[in-house]
C-alpha cells in the first residue's frame, strides 16, 4: 500500500489557525480532488470536524483518542496502525490530510511514502506547523506553478513503491 500525505504549507511550516487554513483557498482544492478521489483518506478528529462532512467518493477514517467518538459515515480508529489497516482493506492507496500531530505521527513512524504539499508563498500567523522532515531522505518528482502557491511531490527514497 502507498501511503502519501497531502498538505499545504506556508513559507514559515505553518498549516493551519484556529482550526481552518490561515490563508484564502489557493485553487487547491481541484487537484486535491483529484488526487484523492476513490481512495481512503486519513486524518484528526479536529481536521474532521472543521470539514463539516464525510467527503464524497471517499472513505473518511478519524484517529481519535476518544473511544466514544463517532460519525455517521466515517470509519473511527484509535491510533495511525489501526487507521492504516482499514485503509489497507479499501484500497492501495491511502492519502493522509492532516492535522499536526497526525503528520507528525506519520512521518515519525516512518510510512509516508510520497508527500503533495501545497507551498503558500505567504506566512501567515498559526498555532499549527507541519513537522519537522529530513529532506535528505525526499526526492521532488514534480512542481506545478500557480498564482501564489506551487505543488510540488515528493517521494521517499529507498522506498519500495517509488523505485527511487
Amino acid at each position: 500500500m502507498t501511503v502519501a500525505l497531502v498538505v499545504a504549507i506556508g513559507d514559515n511550516g505553518v498549516i493551519g489557525y484556529q482550526g481552518d487554513m490561515p490563508w484564502p483557498r489557493t485553487g487547491d482544492q481541484v487537484q486535491f480532488k483529484q488526487a484523492t478521489m476513490g481512495h481512503p483518506m486519513i486524518m484528526g478528529r479536529a481536521t474532521f470536524e472543521s470539514i463539516g462532512r464525510p467527503l464524497p467518493g471517499r472513505t473518511s477514517i478519524v484517529l481519535t483518542r476518544d473511544p466514544q467518538w463517532s460519525a455517521e459515515g466515517v470509519e473511527v480508529a484509535g491510533d495511525l496502525e489501526h487507521a492504516l489497516a482499514i485503509a489497507a482493506e479499501l484500497d492501495d492507496e491511502v492519502f493522509i490530510i492532516g492535522g499536526a500531530q497526525v503528520y507528525a505521527a506519520a512521518i515519525q513512524a516512518g510510512v509516508v511514502d510520497r508527500m503533495v504539499i501545497t507551498h503558500v508563498r505567504l506566512s501567515p500567523q498559526g498555532d499549527a506547523w507541519f513537522p519537522e522532515v529530513d529532506w535528505s531522505q525526499w526526492a521532488e518528482t514534480s512542481r506545478e506553478r500557480y498564482d501564489g502557491y506551487d505543488i510540488a511531490d515528493y517521494v521517499a527514497k529507498g522506498s519500495s513503491t517509488t523505485g527511487i
